[in-house]
């Protein structure tokens, strides 16, 4: 018996969603996309938190589609995936970006799901869909891999970072200062401490780094975009 595939625009629920995205053009054309299938649709173009949040307690909607990058005063959205469901929504991810490990952190912090830019209106109203009736809108197998990615990214940056957090306050400075090209006699002078006892900070430096010289030490520290504060 052949299988009957269904439109999922026969499929689509009676629900309310909020848009939140800064690009007006895409917001706006999916909008009125959305609208012609008989869903109450609202825009926020995501300007501040504050805007957005009032705007989902005030509509109380069913679904958020939530653009992962927005405005400079907001940045990465997912701090508000979080707030957003308080109101009851359910929170998709609308986004451009393909960074697992990212995408994983949208996961973590309780997105139902993705919708990613380039997909087709068709596929976008199958997720609402889903998403609405608290159906699965990500197969587990993408959402373990993803997960998966994020603690593995996770893990490699604290294996880049931990042994700088070896380091003391002073030690610290020493290495920041090396890194500005400063010489041990320019640092000592600067600190108002002898040449022993900087010789002796760039010494437990480098034991504490693992490494043989300054200039590696140096060499680390930039691989490792460490920062001195």
């Amino acid at each position: 018996m052949a299988a009957v595939v269904v439109d999922p625009r026969e499929q689509a629920p009676s629900a309310t969603v909020l848009i939140v995205e800064d690009h007006v053009l895409l917001a706006d054309g999916l909008a009125v996309s959305l609208r012609r299938e008989g869903i109450v649709t609202e825009v926020v173009d995501g300007s501040t938190c504050e805007a957005i949040m009032e705007a989902a307690w005030r509509l109380r909607p069913d679904v958020v589609l939530l653009d992962l990058v927005l405005g400079d005063a907001v940045g990465l959205s997912i701090p508000l995936i979080a707030q957003l469901r308080e109101t009851g929504a359910r929170v998709l991810m609308l986004t451009g970006v393909t960074d697992p490990a990212l995408l994983g952190s949208c996961v973590e912090a309780g997105a139902a799901g993705l919708v990613s830019k380039s997909e087709s209106f068709d596929t976008v109203l199958d997720k609402l869909s889903r998403a609405v009736r608290r159906q699965t809108t990500l197969h587990a197998s993408e959402r373990e891999q993803m997960l998966g990615t994020l603690r593995r990214r996770r893990a490699e940056e604290r294996a880049r970072i931990e042994p700088f957090e070896r380091l003391t306050g002073r030690e610290r400075v020493v290495l920041g200062a090396l890194m500005d090209g400063a010489s041990a006699e320019e640092i000592a002078k600067a600190s108002f401490v002898s040449m022993a006892t900087v010789r002796s900070q760039i010494r437990s430096i480098l034991e504490k780094l693992g490494v043989h010289s300054q200039v590696a030490a140096v060499a680390l520290a930039h691989r490792a975009r460490w920062e001195p504060c």
